[in-house]
């Protein structure tokens, strides 16, 4: 790249760590064990990056089908053991453990932004051994406007002390390529088993695998 950039900041669900399958593959199951239709992967991803609460609430629509209020509380726990089981067995992303390093050892500062809340990000950094590597994680918690709006990132980039136009964001959806881009910023758009599916033409660069992407090229 001719122009170095001043801060790279990581989404974090399907970026750093495939949450994206067990959450959804979780959810199907789930469904299917209580005699329902699951969601198509097709109407998930319409919603997928942007902050929960925010198009389709995959509870009311169990519960919908199933003709109940609210799930039980044994529906509930299953679903979240056998999701954070599923999370717990994914590695990093591929890539992401080089873009990290390569930054650290030229002072670049890193960030996170997230449509998903502060605890369960830093919950998922501290468990990975990462959350020392991060400056700043800025999330979509209440009251603050997720992906596709551009405050997260926004928000990362002040709290680095750098110009979003000189800053790098590294994603895997859609929405988050486009909060990124609305925030000035360049974007990496990497998608992962889930989202690879979805539309990234307006992305600085659409790789396979941040792999592929050597960071001298960037950083």
């Amino acid at each position: 790249m001719s122009s170095r950039v001043s801060a790279l900041v990581f989404d974090f669900d399907g970026t750093i760590l495939d949450t994206e399958t067990p959450v959804y593959e979780s959810w199907a199951d789930t469904y299917l064990m209580a005699g329902a239709e699951p969601v198509s992967l097709e109407r998930w991803l319409q919603d997928i990056g942007k902050a929960d609460g925010f198009g389709l609430d995959i509870r009311a629509e169990l519960c919908g089908q199933l003709g109940v209020d609210a799930l039980s509380a044994q529906v509930e726990e299953r679903r979240k053991s056998l999701c954070d089981e599923m999370i717990q067995a994914q590695p990093l992303r591929d890539g992401v453990e080089q873009w990290i390093d390569a930054a650290a050892a030229l002072g670049t500062p890193l960030g996170v932004a997230s449509s998903s809340p502060t605890t369960w990000v830093s919950r998922h950094l501290e468990r990975l051994g990462l959350a020392h590597r991060f400056a700043t994680v800025s999330c979509a918690d209440p009251g603050i406007a997720g992906k596709p709006d551009p405050t997260v990132y926004l928000s990362a980039c002040q709290a680095l002390d750098a110009s979003p136009e000189r800053a790098l964001a590294i994603e895997d959806s859609t929405h988050g390529v486009s909060a990124a881009i609305a925030a000035g910023m360049r974007c990496i758009a990497a998608p992962g088993p889930i989202t690879k599916a979805m539309r990234f033409d307006h992305a600085t660069v659409h790789v396979d695998s941040l792999s592929d992407v050597d960071p001298a090229d960037w950083l």
